[in-house]
C-alpha cells in the first residue's frame, strides 16, 4: 500500500476546522462524520486506502485525555494577568506542529495546553525580581508522554521569560542523546551539532514564518563540557533562551556548575532558571550503587540551583518513590530537603490510547492473556542470578519463540500498511554488558537462520520442505495471531521481506544507538538488547515484543523496566510481553501501589491538602517503606519506620512452613474463639461467615502478639524481637479507634462441613492450591500474595456501608478495591481464615491451615515512628529489594572531562 501521509494531513486539517467546537470542548465528533468527509474528499482512493485513512483519522480524533489532579502550597497565580503581554512564539510553533503535522490528537493537544499552563503557573513568574525559588514534581506514567509534556513546558517557559533551561536527562548517554534529539524536534528547530558546516533544519521550522532559535550548550553527540565549541559566549550574550541537556552524572554536572559559576562573577546569576529533572527518582539513593554517589549527584543539582537568584525545579517521574520523600531519617529532614516538591505535585493522566499497566493487568490482578506470556524455561541458559563471565551456548526456547513472534508481528504490520513504521523488540536479560554481547551473537545467528528458512522454504508446502523452522513459525502463528485478519500463507510471504529489514544491536555504555530519525522514511526495525539503558527512560519506537529476565524486586526499578508501556496505534493486538511469574506478580503489585498514590493526589486536591501531606503519606505507604528500608540495609541493622495501615486490608499470606507452628496457631485461634463464646457477645452465622461483634481490641492484640507469621511477611512478620509493624500500629490505637473489633470466620457456600475446627461450630473449609515455598523457606498461600476471597472485604458491613463503598469506587478520586470497603468501617475487622492446602511441593503443614487478615478503618491517630533492631531474615529480605548494580553504573563516575 502506498504512503498516504499527504491525504491524511489534508483530512486532518479539514476535520479539525469543521469540528473545532467539539474538539475544544472534548465533545465527540458525530458518528459517521469522518467517513463521510473521506468518502466525499477530492482524492481517488482504493477501498483499502480509504479504509486505512478512515481508521487512522478515527484513532486520531477519538482519543481523549483528562487533565489530572494537583496539590499545591504557597501558590499565587500570575500567568493569566501576564498572558496578553507574552509572545508565545515557541509554544504556538510547537502547537501547530503537533496539530497540523498530525503528531498528536487535537484533544490531547488541548489537554497538553491546559496542563502545561497549569504547571507554568505553579512555577515562579520569571519577570518577578528579587530572590525566589519554586520546587515541584510532575507524576506521569512509564512511556506515557512525559517528554511531550516538558517539551511544551519548556517552550512556554522560554516564551514567558525563563532565560536558562537545564534538562537533566537520566544517567545514560543513549537517553541523553535521544532527549536532545526530541528537544531539537520540539524546541530548538534544527539539529544541534557543534561546528556544523550547514545547519540542518527540522520540520518544526515550517510552522512559523519568523525563524528564531534558542542557544544550546549541548549537542546530539556531546554532553556539556567547558571546551564545547557551542559554548563560546556568556549567558548575557544570548538574546534567546539557552538550553542545556545533560546527564545526571558527576562529570557533566560539575563541568556545568563550574562554567555557570564563572558566569556569576562571584555573585548570583540574575537570569531566571528552569531546571527539569527527568526520571527524578533516578537522582535518588534508590538507584545508585553507594550513598556517596547519590549524594554527589543530588548535591550537584542543588549547587546549580543555588547559583541562581531565581529558580524553578520540576522533577518528572512515573515512579514517585524518590529520596525527596523517603530517604532522610526524619520527616523534618525530608520536608526541608531542597529538592522536595514543596510548592506543587501535579498528576498527569495519559491519553485513552495509552497502553499501560491498566491494560496489561485486569482489576482483579489476573493476566490479560492477549499480551503477557509467563516463561520459566530460562534457568539453565540465562539464570536470573548470574555473573559477568556467563557464556550461554544457546537461548531459552521461549526467546526463540519471542523472536519468531516478532518477525510475524512485523509481517502483519506490513500487511496493515505499517511496514514503513518503526518496529522494535526489546531483550533485557542481563545487567552485564559482556553477557549482552554474547546474547547479541546468539540472536543474530538465529535471526539469520530464520531468514534463510523463510526465504528458501517459505513458499514450499510443509509436506515437501519439512523445514522445522517453518513448522515452528506456523505453530506460533496459530497460537498467537490466528484471530488476525490475515491467513498464514500471506503472513509468511510478507515475513520473507520483513525479516530481511531487522537489525540486531546492543544498547549500553559500550555503544549502540537507536537512530529512529535516520530511518524516518522507511522505519527502523530492530531487536535491541541491553540493560540499564533499556530500563530507564529510553523510548523504543514501535515496541511490539518485550522479553525480560531481570532479578530485581525494587518497585521503582522494576516498573521503569516496563518499556512495553506506551502507544500502539493499529497493532496493540500484536504486542507480547515475556517475563517470569515472580516479576509479573511484582508488576501487578507495584501498579496497584502507584495507582493508590495517584488516587491520594486526587483526594488531597479535593480536601485542600498540600505536598507536605502527600510526602508524609508516601513515606508511610506499604511500597515506600520497602524502598526506604532497602536503602538503609546497605550496612545498618536498625531502622526508623512509621507505617500507615488506615483504610487497608492487610492479609497474612506468608506463614511458617512448619506443621507444629501451624498447630499452635490453630490452638491459639480456638482459644480466642472460645473466649468470645464464653463472653456471649453478639453473634451471627450468615451463609458464608461466622461473625462476632464488639470484641475487645486487647484480645485481638494479644492474638497477634502470639500468632506466628513468617518473618518474611513485611507487615505481620517479626521485624525485631517479637514486634511486627501491624502489631505496633494496633497497639498505638488500642485505646482509640481500634478499641472494639468485629471478628469473622468466612467459609465457602458448598462443601463438607467440618465440626472439629471450632467448638460448637460446623462449616466447610476453603482450598488454597496455588501456594509456593519462597526463597526464604516460607509458605506463601498464593502466588499473588493474597489470602482472602474478593468478597471478604465486605464482611460485617451494613447495607448502607456497602452502598457507600460502591459509590466510593465509582468516583474518579475514590478508593478502589478492598480499600473502599475498609474506609467505610467504624470498627476494624479481624478475619480468621481456615483452609486446606493442596501443595506446593515441600509444604510441611499437614492439617488444616489457619491465618489472619485485618480490614482497618481510617484513623485519627497519626503514624508514630519507631526504631527497630532488624533481625537477620528481615535484613536479608530488604537487601533482596535493592536495585541491581549495573555494568553501566560506572557512567555515574564519568570524569569532569566527559
Amino acid at each position: 500500500m502506498r504512503a498516504l501521509d499527504s491525504e491524511i494531513a489534508y483530512f486532518r486539517i479539514r476535520i479539525a476546522q469543521q469540528f473545532a467546537d467539539q474538539l475544544n470542548s472534548s465533545a465527540p465528533i458525530p458518528e459517521g462524520a469522518i467517513r463521510n468527509e473521506v468518502v466525499n474528499g477530492p482524492f481517488k482512493l482504493s477501498h483499502e486506502e480509504l479504509e486505512e485513512i478512515i481508521r487512522e483519522l478515527e484513532s486520531n480524533f477519538t482519543t481523549s485525555q483528562r487533565r489530572g489532579a494537583a496539590v499545591t502550597s504557597d501558590y499565587k497565580p500570575w500567568l493569566s494577568s501576564r498572558r496578553s503581554g507574552i509572545d508565545f512564539y515557541y509554544w504556538n510553533r510547537l502547537r501547530r506542529y503537533y496539530l497540523e503535522g498530525g503528531v498528536l490528537a487535537p484533544q490531547v493537544v488541548a489537554t497538553l495546553d491546559a496542563v502545561t499552563d497549569e504547571v507554568l503557573d505553579y512555577l515562579g513568574d520569571p519577570v518577578n525580581q528579587g530572590a525566589w525559588s519554586r520546587r515541584g514534581m510532575v507524576m506521569g506514567h512509564v512511556q506515557s508522554g512525559k517528554t511531550t509534556n516538558y517539551s511544551a513546558l519548556i517552550c512556554k517557559a522560554a516564551d514567558a521569560g525563563y532565560k536558562v533551561i537545564i534538562l537533566l536527562a537520566g544517567i545514560t548517554n543513549s537517553l541523553r542523546s535521544q532527549t536532545q534529539e526530541r528537544l531539537d524536534e520540539t524546541f530548538i528547530g534544527k539539529k544541534s551539532v557543534f561546528q556544523a558546516t550547514a545547519q540542518t533544519a527540522l520540520p518544526l521550522l515550517t510552522y512559523a514564518t519568523l525563524k528564531r532559535f534558542p542557544a544550546y550548550g549541548t549537542s546530539r553527540d556531546q554532553d556539556f563540557n567547558k571546551r564545547s565549541a557551542g559554548v563560546i559566549f556568556s549567558l548575557e550574550a544570548h538574546s534567546e533562551p539557552m538550553i542545556f541537556i545533560t546527564k545526571k552524572n558527576r562529570g557533566p554536572l560539575e563541568s556545568l556548575q563550574s562554567w555557570l559559576k564563572e558566569q556569576a562573577h562571584g555573585d548570583k546569576i540574575s537570569a531566571p532558571l528552569l531546571l527539569i529533572d527527568d526520571e527524578a527518582d533516578n537522582a535518588s539513593i534508590n538507584t545508585s550503587k553507594t550513598p556517596t554517589e547519590t549524594t554527589a549527584i543530588n548535591a550537584g543539582i542543588r549547587k546549580i540551583l543555588n547559583l541562581f537568584e531565581r529558580s524553578s525545579y520540576v522533577g518528572y517521574t512515573a515512579t514517585p518513590f524518590a529520596n525527596i520523600f523517603i530517604d532522610p531519617d526524619s520527616d523534618q529532614q525530608m520536608l526541608s530537603d531542597d529538592l522536595f516538591p514543596r510548592n506543587f505535585i501535579k498528576e498527569l493522566d495519559p491519553p485513552s490510547t495509552y497502553v499501560g499497566a491498566a491494560r496489561v493487568f485486569a482489576e482483579d490482578g489476573e493476566l490479560r492473556p492477549a499480551m503477557v506470556r509467563v516463561i520459566d524455561d530460562f534457568g539453565k541458559t540465562l539464570p536470573l542470578a548470574h555473573k559477568r563471565d556467563l557464556q550461554p551456548a544457546e537461548l531459552p526456547p521461549s526467546l526463540y519463540i519471542a523472536i519468531r513472534v516478532f518477525v510475524l508481528a512485523l509481517a502483519i504490520r506490513t500487511l496493515r500498511g505499517q511496514g514503513k513504521k518503526h518496529c522494535s523488540m526489546m531483550i533485557n536479560v542481563s545487567r552485564f554488558n559482556d553477557v549482552q554481547e554474547r546474547v547479541l551473537g546468539l540472536v543474530y545467528e538465529y535471526l539469520h537462520k530464520l531468514r534463510n528458512s523463510i526465504i528458501v522454504n517459505g513458499a514450499v508446502s510443509l509436506a515437501k520442505s519439512g523445514d522445522p523452522e517453518i513448522v515452528e513459525v506456523r505453530n506460533d502463528f496459530e497460537r498467537e495471531f490466528k484471530a488476525t485478519e490475515f491467513k498464514f500463507t500471506d503472513v509468511l510471504k510478507a515475513a520473507s521481506d520483513a525479516a530481511a529489514t531487522i537489525s540486531v544491536v546492543t544498547i549500553n555504555m559500550k555503544g549502540g544507538k537507536l537512530d529512529y530519525q535516520q530511518h524516518a522514511q522507511d522505519g527502523l526495525h530492530v531487536i535491541a538488547i541491553g540493560g540499564l539503558a533499556l530500563s530507564r527512560g529510553l523510548t523504543l519506537e514501535g515496541l511490539t515484543v518485550s522479553y525480560i529476565l531481570r532479578n530485581t524486586a525494587a518497585s521503582d526499578t522494576l516498573m521503569q523496566m516496563a518499556r512495553w508501556f506506551g502507544y500502539r496505534p493499529g497493532y496493540e493486538d500484536l504486542c507480547r510481553v515475556y517475563l517470569p511469574e515472580p516479576s509479573l506478580n511484582h508488576y501487578a503489585y507495584i501498579h496497584e501501589a502507584i495507582e493508590e498514590l495517584r488516587a491520594e493526589v486526587r483526594r488531597m486536591q479535593a480536601i485542600g491538602l498540600t505536598p507536605q501531606h502527600f510526602g508524609l503519606k508516601v513515606r508511610q505507604s506499604p511500597t515506600a517503606i520497602r524502598i526506604t528500608a532497602a536503602n538503609k540495609m546497605r550496612s545498618a541493622s536498625s531502622l526508623t519506620l512509621a507505617q500507615d495501615y488506615s483504610s487497608r486490608h492487610v492479609e497474612g499470606y506468608s506463614l511458617v512452613n512448619d506443621d507444629a507452628v501451624n498447630r499452635r496457631n490453630v490452638e491459639l485461634v480456638q482459644s480466642f474463639i472460645q473466649k468470645l463464646e464464653t463472653a456471649g457477645g453478639p453473634f451471627d452465622k450468615t451463609t458464608r461467615a461466622l461473625i462476632w461483634q464488639d470484641v475487645d481490641g486487647a484480645e485481638v492484640l494479644e492474638l497477634f502478639r502470639k500468632f506466628r507469621f513468617a518473618d518474611t511477611h513485611f507487615d505481620l512478620g517479626r521485624i525485631s524481637a517479637d514486634a511486627s509493624l501491624l502489631q505496633d500500629y494496633i497497639a498505638d490505637r488500642i485505646t482509640a479507634d481500634l478499641s472494639t473489633w468485629d471478628v469473622a470466620v468466612p467459609f465457602p457456600a458448598g462443601g463438607d462441613p467440618k465440626s472439629d475446627i471450632l467448638p460448637g461450630q460446623s462449616f466447610p473449609l476453603r482450598r488454597r492450591d496455588s501456594g509456593v515455598i519462597d526463597e526464604f523457606g516460607a509458605y506463601r498461600v498464593t502466588k499473588k500474595n493474597r489470602l482472602a476471597d474478593p468478597e471478604d472485604a465486605r464482611l460485617a458491613l451494613s447495607d448502607k456501608q456497602l452502598a457507600a463503598a460502591e459509590d466510593e469506587k465509582r468516583r474518579d478520586d475514590g478508593l478502589q478495591g478492598d480499600r473502599a470497603y475498609s474506609a467505610q468501617r467504624n470498627k476494624p475487622l479481624l478475619i480468621i481464615h481456615f483452609f486446606t492446602a493442596a501443595g506446593p511441593s515441600g509444604l510441611a503443614i499437614k492439617g488444616p491451615v489457619v491465618s489472619l487478615s485485618v480490614s482497618l478503618p481510617e484513623t485519627e491517630v497519626p503514624a508514630r515512628s519507631r526504631q527497630y533492631q532488624v533481625n537477620k531474615v528481615y535484613q536479608k529480605q530488604l537487601q533482596e529489594l535493592q536495585p541491581e548494580p549495573e555494568d553501566d553504573d560506572q557512567m555515574l563516575e564519568v570524569s569532569s572531562d566527559a
